[in-house]
């Protein structure tokens, strides 16, 4: 059977690819469309860059912030290609290891874009194994995870099933009208879910949102609340629909605004027929909108799990269960011989890097270090002659993915791409983690590096000030609307921006701005002076 999965791939997998690539296609021709045009860039001049470099230290004095501690550099890039090395412009304490907070993606992004290439994919195998013994159907549905953080509604139509809809459609179309359990294998990851430096008391927040090799909805249950009538109970619905949540409580409809407040308490224990519990109480004004919670899910695979049965069921192919974790592959990474591959769903790398970068969405950043960590040194040891692309056969990579393999394999790419590492520490993905650290060369450095090799391919992954993403308030309607592309950085204390800017004079220019010990209440002095700082580079 092992013979088949090249036929699936170009068969099945095209109409899927694309259907979760558009998406990503029309946010780049949207970003071309909007960027100044490109022309040749003016000649370095002295007194010019005299003046920037006054003009930025005048900006960090007058932030208001005498406590904060900042790093920062400023760097001109040559034409992309090109062979003449950056020019320094501005740096102060460069070398200083700073908090980076969601700087790091940069590094987590970075390292999977030129390791793997912008066209690898991300696989998902779906297919069939004999069913138990002592059960009536014929097959047993297996699911073989890739890490793929993709499957929720963003790239699906706002239907955080939709990938499952047309796996169901494929199995349809093969006489699959029924199967017994329901099989998951999530083995390419290891079993540390949230990551033990993270706050401990914000694991329900979906920016703490568990990290497997089966993924959905980011790992977070959606709960919507809607008003009912005065003095009945709010309606509280659950997206993806599944047996895995039970709700218990009840929020009341009430007739005075003065009193709209309510509850959602995640609680971990199992509830009956389902993994976890949501409380919910308070009151819901009558004439409020439908709001809104995300919470984070207690075991993300069988969540997935759950939400395939329901949308199997659905669909109309009969699932009698239940779901099982099992392994479905060797050591070496191969699928076992009776596994009989009916789809193999396929997402792009640089699609998951600029979810990762724009939206600075965490949980795609620490898959894609565990991705890193897994199929890293598979990169490295055969890559196909196309950028660094590698020829990965095998459902799973040997190696399992973990936080200090994703870390150690980042760490040298860097030092093989000679960004300097000095100070730099990697304890997560997403920069979530308190123990990571980066300093503004090492940032600018691979700005520099990643613009060198990919050209606008990397830029294009970034939030585009005024635009989209996490800049998309910022900067707007100015004249650095449109020409900062940027990774924003924000965790209690740190606050950062660092990315491209495209000048008016057409010069290209790589830039970090980290700054820690921000008091509470006052970090919007240190976006002001970040805001400043790019609309002075506009004009270099």
């Amino acid at each position: 059977m092992r013979k088949n999965f090249p036929l699936v791939l170009s068969m099945i997998s095209l109409g899927l690819v694309m259907a979760t690539v558009a998406p990503c296609e029309a946010a780049r021709a949207a970003a071309r469309k909007s960027a100044p045009a490109a022309r040749p860039a003016a000649a370095p001049d002295a007194a010019g860059a005299d003046a920037l470099r006054a003009d930025l230290e005048r900006i960090l004095a007058e932030t208001g912030l005498p406590k904060a501690s900042v790093a920062a550099r400023v760097l001109v890039l040559p034409e992309a290609s090109g062979r003449i090395p950056a020019e320094a412009l501005w740096a102060v304490r460069a070398d200083a290891p700073m908090v980076p907070a969601s700087t790091l993606k940069l590094v987590t992004t970075a390292a999977c874009f030129d390791r793997f290439g912008p066209q690898w994919r991300i696989r998902t195998y779906v297919g069939r194994i004999p069913a138990a013994a002592g059960g009536q159907a014929k097959w047993d549905l297996a699911v073989i995870g890739g890490g793929d953080p993709n499957f929720s509604g963003r790239f699906f139509g706002s239907d955080p099933v939709g990938a499952f809809r047309r796996w169901a459609d494929v199995l349809k179309a093969r006489g699959v009208t029924a199967v017994g359990r329901i099989v998951l294998d999530d083995t390419l990851f290891d079993d540390v879910l949230q990551h033990p430096h993270w706050p401990p008391d914000q694991r329900a927040e979906w920016y703490e949102a568990p990290t497997s090799a089966l993924s959905l909805n980011d790992n977070c249950v959606d709960i919507h609340v809607a008003p009912g009538k005065v003095g009945e109970p709010a309606t509280v619905r659950l997206e993806p629909a599944s047996g895995y949540v039970a709700v218990d409580g009840t929020i009341l409809t009430v007739a005075d605004r003065k009193d709209h407040a309510f509850t959602i308490e995640r609680i971990p224990e199992a509830a009956a027929g389902a993994a976890m519990r949501l409380k919910v109480g308070g009151k819901f004004y009558v004439q409020a909108p439908e709001a809104v919670e995300y919470r984070t899910v207690v075991n993300p695979t069988m969540f997935f799990g759950a939400a395939l049965a329901e949308t199997l069921r659905a669909e109309g192919i009969t699932v009698a269960g239940p779901i099982a974790r099992e392994r479905l592959a060797d050591k070496d990474g191969k699928a076992r011989s009776d596994f009989v591959c009916d789809v193999i769903h396929a997402s792009r790398l640089d699609q998951t890097v600029a979810v990762a970068n724009k939206r600075s969405q965490g949980m795609y950043a620490e898959c894609l270090l565990k991705i890193l960590g897994a199929f890293g040194a598979l990169a490295r040891q055969s890559p196909s002659g196309d950028g660094g692309t590698p020829k990965v056969e095998t459902p799973l990579a040997p190696r399992q993915g973990s936080w200090p393999a994703g870390a150690a394999e980042a760490m040298r790419w860097m030092a093989e791409r000679g960004i300097p590492t000095d100070g730099c520490v990697m304890d997560d993905g997403s920069g979530l983690s308190k123990e990571n650290r980066l300093t503004a060369i090492a940032v600018t450095e691979l700005l520099a590096v990643m613009y060198q090799r990919h050209g606008d391919a990397f830029v294009e992954t970034l939030s585009v000030a005024g635009q989209d993403g996490s800049l998309a308030k910022r900067l707007r309607n100015t004249p650095a609307d449109g020409r900062v592309f940027g990774k924003t950085g924000y965790v209690f204390g740190t606050s950062a921006l660092s990315g491209y800017v495209r000048t008016r004079s057409g010069r290209t220019i790589a830039f970090s701005l980290l700054m820690n010990d921000v008091p509470w209440g006052e970090l919007w002095k240190s976006r002001l002076a970040q805001d400043k700082a790019c609309l002075r580079l506009v004009d270099y």
